[in-house]
């Protein structure tokens, strides 16, 4: 990729490996009441997260409204953790490139990154919460251009997720590269449209593209 500027990553499944928060909030919604009447079980529970994920749907609040759940089973952001190769790529990349966030998060993304030891390697954090605009909305990533300072073909987008990362950032003219992580890696693009223009399977792979 040339004339590459500002990258920007999503954080879910991209940045942050959120394998056992996924596992831990099926466990609690396989042993809520709703979840026990209906006989379910935490397998269940998380291979219907994947079918979502798989038509593009939004993954917890499609299984909610599927089996009629009165609660949601809480995320537990203590269980997050960067993947391993994280902090030596964001050290390597931002001494080239300005490096951002567009994330559907809730409040306290900041704080949480800081925690995590990652903030510092960004100049912007566009978070869902702060605009209350949702990705796949392409104001989002039209507002994260903007504040970058970069044409939009000097941007590149880093997500999981065909329908939430990269057809929204393709559309608006973003170069994209998919990590194929989490549930969004399960994925399988259903136009040109949703095909991006790498694909990697760790993050560390960044190196050998930018």
């Amino acid at each position: 990729m040339e004339n590459i500027k500002c990258i920007f990553f999503d954080i879910g499944d991209t940045l942050v490996n959120e394998d056992a928060v996924w596992e831990q909030r099926c466990i609690e919604q396989a042993e809520m009441e709703d979840a026990k009447k209906l006989g379910l079980s935490a397998k269940q529970i998380y291979e219907e997260i994947i079918n979502a994920s798989l038509a593009y749907k939004p993954q917890y609040r499609t299984v909610v409204k599927k089996f009629g759940f009165s609660k949601s089973a809480p995320y537990r952001h203590e269980l997050e953790k960067l993947y391993n190769d994280v902090d030596l790529v964001l050290q390597a990349l931002s001494q080239k490139y300005k490096l951002g966030i567009i994330a559907n998060q809730t409040d306290g993304l900041v704080d949480r990154l800081n925690s995590l030891g990652i903030l510092k390697y960004f100049s912007f954090i566009i978070s869902s919460w702060d605009y209350q605009i949702m990705k796949p909305d392409m104001k989002l990533f039209q507002i994260a251009v903007e504040k970058s300072g970069c044409k939009v073909s000097e941007t590149v987008m880093v997500g999981d997720r065909l329908d939430n990362d990269i057809f929204p950032a393709k559309s608006i003219g973003m170069k994209t590269i998919w990590v194929k992580q989490g549930f969004g890696g399960m994925q399988r693009p259903k136009t040109e449209y949703y095909v991006p223009d790498r694909e990697i399977t760790s993050l560390s792979e960044l190196l050998y593209i930018l």
